[in-house]
């Protein structure tokens, strides 16, 4: 920083002070004693601005903090030099002062301003983004050109840009001014990335007991291949994390507790980007285990512990005769698994309420004869303290939701033991409801420092949850049609559900009207009633249509001792028309009298899944039987039952480390039977059908209706009468690989297997038709969605068939 001005005004002030030396008493009064050295002081009469085009003179004069009038020293003159370069606005200051000796001077402050940067443009950058970098620098318009800002941009831009295997950026800086604009610039900011490093080798030396293919595997950085995904990327931090845990991992399974890596060195070639990375290890020796020890032990038993080490064929406690797979000849020390193992245990103690459970691994390598194998001793000390309980449970955030609503789906109490199990799945409850913002923030976990129970706060943020639905749709058999409605599933802020739909088209005319009270006057007693008028054409069976109209009441009662499980009673009242088309050969369905339905139905359900349509992880079981007729009353006379399950088991998980959500795995099975017993002649589309995913039971890989107690029959057959096509009983399963990508998407993968037949004596679980395939589900403001593509084993024809469904039950 020059500070010319400052010399020229200590050359005047030098004057003055000779100027004065004849007068003591004179000298005496115009000095200030600071410290040991006395510091002259000058009388300013006036300050003048010289070189400011953008800025005013009095915004100039005022950041210097120099009146006139005032008496001043060089160090006033520093300080306000300082604090005109503080405001980044200039690029040099200087300051003179002009005056006789003796007199009262002028000060005059020369400035030359800093052009503004009016525009700026960031060329050629690819693989940063812009705006990041000028939040980062602080680079951005309407302020002044500032040196400092722009080398921490340039800095930024190398910096991401090296972490993303682009090492050789070259960025030039050049400005233009803006015609018309005094004293504002156009900058740019020239970025040629080069060459992206590509991996093309990997070399790893001093490596015998491992392979250098398995180091290789380890590594997430991978050399580049044959196929689009195998690139070759370098990734600085991925590298990082290889050096430090992913490739020492892989000798720590193995006992090498001694492993590092020596050197690891990236040859580059500038031209092309095409790298060879050379790691040189040191393996060092092998441990077995020699002794395993657990301490401090009272709620788990030492048995139970041990359990954590053993793996398939004996595990890491298998040379001690504790892996339950007999002794091997040598086990070494599974450092890995050691560290898993601890982590696991540590859950199952939070789990039993010991949050405050402490696990002290150790590991003692004991000395051995020469040419004995290196060995270790390995343990856990454990304080396992007092466990914890629940000392409050707040919920914050829920400004519509009731209370009440949010608290049901919780699966603890104040008073219980603390279990993290029980806080995962209320959270994972309070989520499925669908009434706040997802992610929801993980609860909130304080510990009294006192008595050590825990005060939990489980977050929410409300979000709109009804919404007026329209559109087209495909499904039920129905074709295309339209659609308009309204559904809001949180009415009152009590989780009430009101639901309103009309869907219109050639094959349909429907009315829908319902409302649910799952806690009747606040009790566990749920309620819902149903008014519905329709007139349906079925594209599958195109001899008629047929008209119903009708009510429902459903009353669901809890099972006191299972809060899960719910016993449901219901009856509805409907009558139905059917009208049969001119000119039609096959009456069987629509060549009916018109007829009166009145149905009494009991039923139980039991569901603990953790989300409503995505599922990962729990169970849900129902059984519902309908009894039509006799004391009833109405033209039917028949029961039909209908029995489903499904079962989920988590399979993996894709991230959620650092907080945010993962993407989970899971297996699925799903069972679903049912049978008509008595004569159902008058309502034949309370009978069984199956194939595709529209209408009836679903069977992936067949065309609609296609499955028939008489075998295979393509859609629209005239080989086979309608009427023929229903069964009297049906099974169905399927098994899948589900991977939830989120609350709104799901991709999997299925084995579908099923058949209807003419009585439920005839069911045999042995002759199903199959189908295989795979599909994508989404939830979207219309309902969910799902495209599922699959290979029908046992049709005519066997071949792959597209199927498309909107609606629940995927």
């Amino acid at each position: 920083m020059r500070l010319p001005g400052a010399g020229a005004f200590l050359s005047t002030l030098a004057l003055l002070l000779v100027g004065l030396a004849g007068g003591g008493a004179e000298v005496a009064e115009a000095q200030q004693t600071q410290g040991q050295a006395t510091v002259p002081l000058v009388q300013v009469d006036s300050i003048a601005v010289e070189g400011a085009v953008r800025l005013a003179t009095a915004t100039i004069v005022g950041t210097m903090g120099i009146q006139a009038g005032t008496e001043i020293t060089y160090r006033d003159i520093q300080a306000g030099i300082k604090a005109l370069f503080a405001t980044g606005q200039f690029s040099d200051v200087t300051v003179r002062a002009e005056g006789a000796v003796g007199d009262p001077v002028t000060l005059v402050v020369e400035v030359e301003e800093r052009p503004v940067i009016g525009r700026i443009t960031i060329a050629g950058l690819e693989n940063v983004s812009e705006s990041t970098v000028r939040d980062t620098s602080g680079l951005q318009t309407n302020f002044p050109y500032s040196p400092p800002k722009l080398l921490l941009a340039k800095d930024f831009i190398r910096s991401e840009l090296a972490n993303r295997g682009i090492p050789f950026a070259r960025i030039e800086e050049r400005t233009e001014d803006i015609e018309g604009q005094d004293g504002m610039i156009h900058l740019f900011l020239d970025v040629a990335e080069g060459n992206r490093i590509t991996i093309a080798e990997v070399e790893i030396s001093g490596n015998e007991a491992v392979s250098a293919e398995e180091i290789r595997a380890a590594m997430s950085i991978k050399k580049e291949g044959f196929f689009w995904f195998r690139n070759g990327s370098y990734d600085a931090d991925e590298y990082g994390q290889d050096l430090a845990f992913s490739i020492p991992s892989v000798y720590r399974a193995k006992g090498y507790l001694d492993f590092r890596v020596v050197s690891d060195t990236l040859i580059v070639d500038p031209q092309t980007g095409k790298t060879r990375l050379e790691l040189t290890v040191e393996e060092g020796a092998q441990y077995r285990l020699d002794d395993f020890v657990v301490e401090g032990n009272r709620h788990f038993e030492t048995e139970q512990i041990e359990r954590y080490f053993q793996e398939q064929g004996g595990g890491l406690l298998a040379s001690l005769g504790l892996g339950g797979g007999g002794a091997q000849d040598t086990v070494y020390f599974d450092a890995v698994r050691f560290d898993e193992a601890q982590q696991q245990l540590r859950e199952a103690y939070n789990n039993d309420g010991y949050l405050y459970a402490d696990i002290q691994p150790w590991v003692e390598k004991l000395d051995v004869a020469e040419g004995e194998t290196p060995a270790v001793r390995a343990g856990w000390r454990i304080s396992e303290l007092n466990p914890a309980y629940i000392n409050t449970i707040t919920i914050s955030g829920n400004e519509y939701t009731h209370d009440r609503i949010i608290r049901e789906r919780i699966a603890t109490l104040p008073g219980a033991v603390y279990s993290q199990n029980d806080i995962l799945q209320s959270y994972q409850m309070i989520g499925s409801l669908g009434f706040f913002e997802a992610p929801m923030p993980f609860p909130d976990i304080q510990p009294d420092p006192e008595t050590g129970d825990v005060d939990i706060t489980f977050f929410v943020e409300e979000r709109q949850t009804g919404s007026i639905n329209f559109g087209t749709a495909v499904g039920g058999g129905t074709g295309v049609s339209g659609f308009l409605g309204y559904d809001q599933p949180n009415l009152f802020g009590q989780a009430k559900q009101g639901h309103l739909r009309w869907d219109f088209g050639r094959y349909i005319n429907s009315f829908t009207l319902s409302f649910t009270d799952p806690a009747l006057f606040q009790s566990r007693v749920s309620g819902t009633i149903s008014l519905f008028n329709s007139r349906d054409r079925f594209f599958q069976f195109a001899s008629g249509k047929r008209k119903r109209q009708g009510f429902s009441l459903r009353v669901g009662l809890p099972v006191p001792w299972s809060i899960r499980t719910q016993v449901f009673f219901g009856y509805s009242l409907a009558r139905t028309e059917y009208k049969l088309f001119n000119n039609v050969d096959d009456t069987s369905l629509f060549g009916l009298p018109p007829g009166t339905q009145s149905q009494f139905s009991v039923g139980v359900t039991r569901m603990n899944l953790d989300h409503p349509i995505f599922p990962t992880v729990g169970s849900r079981q129902s059984w519902n039987t309908e009894f039509n007729g006799g004391i009833l009353g109405g033209d039917g006379n028949f029961t039909r039952h209908l029995a489903e399950g499904s079962w989920y088991v988590p399979f993996g998980q894709i991230g959620g480390d650092s907080g945010g959500r993962p993407i989970r795995m899971s297996l699925g099975l799903h069972l679903r039977a049912g049978a008509v017993f008595g004569d159902v002649t008058n309502f034949p589309f309370d009978r069984f059908w199956m194939g595709g995913v529209q209408f009836g039971e679903q069977l992936r890989g067949y065309d609609e209706t296609s499955i028939t107690p008489l075998g295979y029959f393509p859609e629209r057959s005239r080989d086979i009468a309608d009427v023929n096509r229903l069964g009297n009983a049906f099974l169905a399963t399927t098994v899948e690989y589900a991977i939830r990508v989120s609350d709104a998407l799901s991709v999997s993968s299925f084995f579908d297997a099923g058949n209807v037949w003419s009585h439920a004596r005839s069911m045999d679980p042995t002759s199903l038709f199959r189908g295989a395939g795979f599909g994508i589900q989404l939830v979207t403001p219309f309902g969910p969605i799902g495209l599922d593509y699959a290979y029908g084993f046992d049709k005519t024809d066997p071949g792959w068939q597209l199927h498309f469904k909107m609606g629940g039950g995927m």
